[in-house]
């Protein structure tokens, strides 16, 4: 169990509720504590130690107020700067160190009743990887990505009626200025993606990805895969590289691994041989290569990691 804080809050950042200053892991894995009869948690924090490696099955997201906050993400470290904003995805290893002073605002944000739309499935292509958001690297939508995370704070911490559902709200065209501003960046300025081929592309490849979200542990192939929208091989593989900024090898491979985190967060006695037929790989030797590739740690440090310190 740890405190949250180490200087009191704002009086405007209070929780909504009593008694709610802690955070509690079991290994490497945060049983997040959300507001009583709600899916979410946001708070001002201030906390000047360290935080190490852990994950949580809640998206995280992180907007640095004062100071430096670092992050890193397997073989990836974010040093947040005030203003600078990043989106971790469910179930990412992540380790947060904090400078002797700073504040930073937390938001944990149960998404699990958004993988019903098609169109956040069609998102993930932007969070393979933890997701920085700044005024430098998207210079175009930050300031819509910032407002609506900060109006998602003020209606949390105003306690005003319909908070939970207003805050749902903001997030989704949240995700949708994301969503859009990602494939609009992965798209050529050519004649294929004029503004009628542009959203008749996106509908295929949005249909796609769910196709894909649905068969990932299938023995799905690239053909297959093109067959589906009806293009031809060398067409697809352009296009879902244009669409999505990666090919379609590594991006089964994401979805494939993904799965395979879950498996093995949730069974931690499940043999690895198991948790990886279950997630599509066909043998162990690409099992652990893709795996490493995308955790930067096999399945079985990536188990030990989460027993560490359960006994």
């Amino acid at each position: 169990m740890k405190h949250e804080k180490s200087l009191p809050p704002p009086l405007n950042y209070e929780q909504p509720v009593l008694n709610f200053t802690a955070r509690s892991l079991s290994g490497s894995r945060e049983y997040v504590d959300f507001i009583p009869e709600s899916h979410l948690r946001i708070w001002y924090n201030t906390q000047d130690e360290d935080y190490a490696n852990h994950y949580h099955n809640a998206l995280e997201i992180i907007v640095c107020a004062e100071n430096q906050y670092i992050i890193t993400t397997g073989s990836h470290t974010y040093s947040l700067e005030p203003g600078d904003i990043l989106i971790i995805p469910p179930y990412m290893l992540h380790e947060l160190r904090s400078k002797p002073s700073g504040a930073r605002f937390i938001y944990l944000i149960d998404i699990e009743m958004l993988r019903c739309f098609q169109d956040y499935k069609a998102l993930d292509p932007a969070f393979m990887e933890a997701y920085l958001c700044t005024t430098a690297s998207h210079p175009k939508i930050y300031r819509q990505v910032y407002d609506s995370l900060m109006r998602m704070a003020d209606l949390y911490f105003s306690h005003q009626v319909f908070w939970e559902i207003s805050i749902y709200a903001a997030l989704l065209e949240l995700f949708a200025v994301i969503g859009a501003d990602h494939y609009l960046q992965s798209t050529d300025e050519n004649v294929e993606n004029a503004a009628g081929s542009q959203s008749e592309n996106y509908a295929l490849f949005s249909n796609l990805l769910n196709f894909i979200d649905t068969h990932y542990a299938d023995d799905l192939t690239l053909e297959q895969a093109a067959e589906y929208i009806g293009f031809s091989k060398y067409h697809f593989t352009r296009l879902f590289k244009q669409h999505t900024n990666t090919t379609f090898h590594n991006y089964l491979c994401h979805k494939r691994i993904q799965a395979a985190q879950s498996l093995l967060t949730e069974d931690r006695n499940r043999p690895i041989t198991d948790i990886a037929f279950c997630s599509g790989f066909n043998n162990l030797t690409t099992f652990n290569r893709c795996f490493s590739k995308f955790t930067s740690c096999s399945p079985t440090e990536y188990r030990n990691k989460l027993r560490r310190e359960e006994i």
